[in-house]
């Protein structure tokens, strides 16, 4: 089974490398984005435990995106262009196909994580190791969830066009109110905002950080990283068996 996820995870991996305009946007757009809403770190920069803070968002931003279009959305796309239907006759399950996906997504989110902190930390001056290292961390550990929660929209009976309009939209206000919101205090409305997978990045990734330099603040709130997390995990767990490899909107 391993080995046929390995066999997808090249094929996969040729296929975005070959979408030059598309790997180029997904890597320059958080940097571009950052330099035009940071433009005055050029005059006075913050201190690394502050700017940290900026990083996390834009590592939220970038790793939400990367996991959905690669996976949920992908899965979304093959399956209503019948290549889902022709790859699991081929070796007989989905698991191969989806186990590729996420080998995929484990090496172009690294990739565009390491190269977003490294432009980043070398203009502005800061530790790439440190961050990149903080972001590395992020990312595999919250890549599970993530994928888990990405495989619900696989699971939906919607055209592909609808499902990368709703999801592209979604992401922008998604991050805005991940970053903007104020603090909140109950119980309850702290675990619906870090049901926004961006939140969830956003929060893990000041976390690690934290934990990496040995500055690990106090905060009941880590609790709900690891609740999110398994909420995720149960939400993926009930799409599975509901993804299913023949086109619902148009005859494959």
């Amino acid at each position: 089974m391993f080995r046929k996820s390995y066999e997808f995870f090249i094929v996969f991996l040729k296929s975005i490398m070959d979408e030059k305009v598309s790997l180029a946007w997904s890597i320059l757009l958080p940097v571009l984005l950052f330099f035009s809403i940071n433009y005055s770190w050029f005059d006075a920069k913050p201190d690394v435990s502050k700017a940290v803070y900026y990083y996390a968002s834009f590592w939220a931003f970038s790793t939400v995106l990367v996991v959905f279009n690669g996976i949920g959305l992908r899965l979304t796309d093959f399956r209503e262009w019948g290549i889902l239907k022709s790859f699991v006759f081929i070796c007989g399950s989905k698991v191969p196909i989806i186990g590729g996906l996420l080998l995929t997504q484990i090496v172009f989110g690294l990739v565009t994580l390491a190269l977003f902190t490294f432009v980043i930390s070398v203009v502005f001056a800061y530790p790439v190791f440190l961050l990149f290292l903080t972001a590395a961390c992020t990312y595999l550990l919250v890549l599970l969830p993530l994928f888990m929660l990405s495989l619900s929209i696989a699971s939906l009976s919607v055209r592909a066009s609808s499902a990368y309009t709703i999801v592209n939209m979604m992401i922008f206000p998604a991050t805005y109110l991940a970053i903007y919101r104020g603090e909140s205090t109950d119980f309850f409305s702290t675990m619906l905002y870090y049901l926004n997978p961006v939140e969830y990045v956003f929060r893990f990734s000041v976390f690690t950080y934290e934990v990496l330099t040995n500055n690990l603040q106090p905060n009941s709130n880590h609790l709900f990283l690891f609740i999110i997390s398994l909420v995720y995990i149960m939400i993926g767990s009930i799409a599975w068996p509901k993804i299913k490899i023949a086109s619902t909107v148009r005859r494959t």
